[in-house]
C-alpha cells in the first residue's frame, strides 16, 4: 500500500468517530495498522480534532455563533493547521537528506550556485 493511500485512510479515520479497532475491522486493515501510520506521519490521534458544527438558528438567522463555540473551533483549526506544518516540515526535511544522500553516493552536484560567475 502506498503512502498516498495510507494517508487517505488516516484523514478518513480522523474525520471518523469510530475507534481505531473498528475501522482497522471495517476498512480490512492488520491490527494496530492505524497506530503505526499515526507515529510515521507524525500525526496525532485525538478526538478533539472533530469540527464543531455551528447551530442551524445562528446560520439562518445572520447571528454569529456562540463566542465558545467560535474559539473551540479557532482552536481546532489552530491545531490541524500546525499538523499540517509539522508535515510540510518533516517532508521538507526528508527532501533535503534525499538530495544530501544522492549526491554523496552519486557524485553529481544538485544544487548549483547558479549565481556566481
Amino acid at each position: 500500500m502506498n503512502d498516498e493511500k495510507r494517508l487517505s485512510l488516516l484523514h478518513e479515520y480522523l474525520h471518523s468517530s469510530m475507534l481505531i479497532t473498528s475501522f482497522e475491522k471495517e476498512k480490512g486493515l492488520s491490527k494496530n495498522s492505524i497506530s503505526r501510520w499515526l507515529s510515521i506521519f507524525a500525526l496525532e490521534d485525538s478526538p478533539s480534532i472533530v469540527e464543531v458544527a455551528m447551530p442551524t438558528d445562528t446560520i439562518d438567522t445572520g447571528m454569529s455563533p456562540a463566542p465558545q463555540d467560535e474559539i473551540q473551533r479557532l482552536k481546532l483549526q489552530l491545531r490541524e493547521k500546525e499538523l499540517e506544518l509539522k508535515q510540510a516540515t518533516m517532508a521538507c526535511d526528508a527532501y533535503k537528506k534525499m538530495i544530501e544522500l544522492a549526491e554523496e553516493k552519486y557524485s553529481i552536484v544538485i544544487r548549483k550556485n547558479s549565481g556566481a560567475k
